[in-house]
C-alpha cells in the first residue's frame, strides 16, 4: 500500500514522518526511501484535479488570488514554471546592497555543488552555460541539452545579441525529448501540466519514492503538532488529524517540509515546557530572516496587427547584469522571458478585453532583484497564529536600474516596450527557520536538523539563508538531497552515501 485509503491503515510507527509533499519534502522522502528507510509523507492537500469543462481551471490564479494559500500533493510546484538554477557562487557570501546586506550562509557553493548535480538529474535539467556571465563552476554538464526556442524567440535572440546583450537558456526541468511527454506547449508557465511533464515535486520525486515501497502517502492530512520526548530534546513522531480523527504517529525522524511559512507556524503550534515559544525559537528568529525577490514585469511588442498565437516562450533569459558592473556597484538581478499566461483573469471586467488583446500581442519579462532578510523581516506570531508580516528588504535603486537596462536591452533591439507602474511584488520567499552555524541566530544546523532537537529537522523554502536572485527551486531540492544523506549516514541506513 502506497496511499493512505482509511484512517486504519495508518501504522503505528515508521523510520522518518515527513510534514509535506512540496520540492524538499517530496526529495527528501525519495532518499530516506533509497535508504530503506519506511516514510510516512503527510500531506493537508489532495491530488490536484482539473475541471475538464473550465479552460482556465489549469492556471494558478484562475484557482487563488497570488499569496494565497495553495495546497495540493506537489504543493506549489504542481504550478511553477520550472525554472531550476543553481544559486551563484556570490550568493554563498556575505554581499552588500544599497539598503542591506544578503547574509554569507554556514556552507559554500563547493559544498553544494554535488548536490546539485543530483537535483539537476532527478529533476531533468535542460540547460547550458553559454551566454551566462554569472552561471557557477560545474564538474558535471547539464542533464540534458537547452530547450530549443521557439521560432518568435530565437529571432529575438539573435535581434538581442546583435544589439550587444547576450540571452542564456534558462535552465528547465522538463520532460522533454527521447519519448518524454513535453510538447512545448503553451499551458506550461503557472498551469498545472496534464501530461506529467513538468517535473514538480510529486513527478519527479514523489512518485519515484512511492515506487520504492518504502513511502506511504497520507493525503487530506493534517499535521497538529511535533512530539518530542520528556526532556524536550528528542523527536518521537506527530500528530495529525484525519477526518476529523486524531492520531498519533510515532518516528524517531520528523521533517517539517511544510513550506514557508507554515513550517515556522507548525515549530510555534508545538511548543512545550522546554521550548516555550516553540521548538527552535530560543533564538527568537522562528518565523524571521525571510528574504525573497523583488519582482516587476515589462512587456515587449512582438506584434501589433495581430495576435502570437499559442507558443512555448519561456526559454531565454538576460543574466548579465546579475552582479553588477562598473557602472553599478551593487548586484541587479536577472531578466527572464516567462510563459504565455492568462493574466487578464481576476481583473477589472471592464478591463479584462483589454489586457488579453495586450497578452496576445507582447512577451511577458520579468525582472528580480534579491530583496535581503534581516533580524526583523518575516513573521511575527499572535499566539500561536501568524501576525503582522515585514517583508524583506527592497532594493528600489538596483530594482529601478535592473528595470531601466530590461527596457534598453529591448529598446537596442528594436523592440516597443510596455511599462505598467505597478507595486513591487515579493516571490519566492525563503527563511523562517533559517539555517546557521550558531543556534543564537538560526533555527536550524548546517546539516538542518533543529538546534537542540535530535531527530527533527526542517527541509523546504524555510531552510536557506537568503533568496538570492534566482529562483529558488532547485537550491530547495539540493538542500533536502543534503540533510537526506546527513541522515541516513546518521542513523546507518544502507546506501548511507546517496548522492
Amino acid at each position: 500500500m502506497t496511499q493512505i485509503r482509511n484512517n486504519e491503515d495508518f501504522a503505528t510507527s515508521y523510520d522518518a514522518v515527513v510534514i509535506g509533499s512540496g520540492p524538499g519534502g517530496a526529495t527528501l522522502a525519495l532518499k530516506l526511501a533509497q535508504a530503506n528507510m519506511k516514510v510516512l509523507v503527510v500531506e493537508r492537500g489532495d491530488y490536484f484535479k482539473p475541471d475538464e469543462t473550465i479552460d482556465t481551471n489549469d492556471f494558478l490564479y484562475s484557482r487563488v488570488k497570488p499569496g494565497e494559500d495553495l495546497f495540493y500533493v506537489g504543493g506549489r510546484s504542481k504550478f511553477y514554471g520550472a525554472a531550476l538554477y543553481r544559486y551563484r557562487e556570490m550568493d554563498f557570501d556575505e554581499t552588500h546592497f544599497e539598503a542591506g546586506i544578503s547574509p554569507a550562509w554556514p556552507i559554500d557553493y563547493g559544498e553544494m555543488e554535488r548536490y546539485y548535480c543530483a537535483a539537476e538529474k532527478l529533476f531533468r535539467v535542460h540547460g547550458s552555460p553559454e551566454g551566462d556571465p554569472s552561471e557557477p563552476w560545474r564538474s558535471e554538464p547539464f542533464p540534458h541539452s537547452p530547450l530549443p526556442n521557439d521560432p518568435l524567440i530565437e529571432a529575438l535572440s539573435v535581434k538581442m545579441a546583435h544589439a550587444g546583450t547576450p540571452m542564456a537558456a534558462i535552465p528547465l526541468g522538463l520532460d522533454y525529448g527521447d519519448k518524454g511527454n513535453c510538447a512545448l506547449c503553451s499551458r506550461c508557465d503557472a498551469f498545472h501540466c496534464r501530461v506529467d511533464a513538468k517535473m514538480d515535486a510529486d513527478v519527479a520525486a514523489l512518485r519515484p519514492a512511492m515506487a520504492t515501497g518504502n513511502v506511504v502517502l497520507a493525503t487530506r492530512t493534517e499535521c497538529k503538532r511535533i512530539n518530542l520526548d520528556p526532556t524536550g530534546q528528542r523527536a518521537e513522531g506527530v500528530t495529525v488529524v484525519r477526518d476529523g480523527q486524531t492520531i498519533d504517529i510515532h518516528a524517531p525522524i520528523v521533517s517539517v517540509s511544510a513550506g514557508a511559512p507554515h513550517s515556522a507556524l507548525l515549530l510555534r503550534q508545538s511548543a512545550t515546557t522546554q521550548h516555550s515559544e516553540g521548538i527552535g525559537n530560543h533564538s527568537g528568529q522562528l518565523g524571521r530572516q525571510v528574504g525573497g525577490h523583488s519582482t516587476g514585469a515589462l512587456f515587449p511588442i512582438m506584434s501589433v496587427a495581430r495576435g502570437m498565437g499559442q507558443r512555448h516562450t519561456k526559454t531565454l533569459a538576460i543574466n548579465a547584469f546579475y552582479e553588477g558592473d562598473a557602472d553599478w556597484q551593487f548586484p541587479l538581478g536577472v531578466i527572464q522571458v516567462s510563459g504565455q499566461m492568462p493574466f487578464w483573469i481576476g481583473a477589472n471586467p471592464l478591463k479584462q478585453p483589454v489586457f488579453k488583446i495586450i497578452a496576445q500581442r507582447t512577451l511577458t519579462v520579468f525582472h528580480m532583484t534579491e530583496a535581503t532578510p534581516d533580524e526583523d523581516t518575516g513573521w511575527a506570531f499572535d499566539g500561536d497564529q501568524l501576525g503582522e508580516f515585514t517583508p524583506p528588504r527592497h532594493q528600489a535603486r538596483s530594482y529601478d536600474e535592473l528595470r531601466r537596462r530590461t527596457i534598453k536591452a529591448f529598446g537596442d533591439a528594436g523592440y516597443q516596450v510596455l511599462r505598467p507602474n505597478r507595486p513591487v511584488e515579493y516571490w519566492h520567499l525563503t527563511g523562517g527557520a533559517v539555517m546557521g552555524a550558531d543556534p543564537a541566530q538560526s533555527v536550524v544546523d548546517v546539516s538542518g536538523q533543529v538546534h537542540g532537537v535530535d531527530g527533527l529537522y526542517v527541509a523546504d523554502a524555510s531552510v536557506p539563508p537568503t533568496a538570492a536572485a534566482v529562483n529558488t527551486g532547485l537550491t530547495i531540492i539540493a538542500l533536502a538531497l543534503r540533510t537526506a544523506e546527513k541522515i541516513a549516514q546518521k542513523q546507518g541506513a544502507s546506501s548511507a552515501v546517496l548522492v
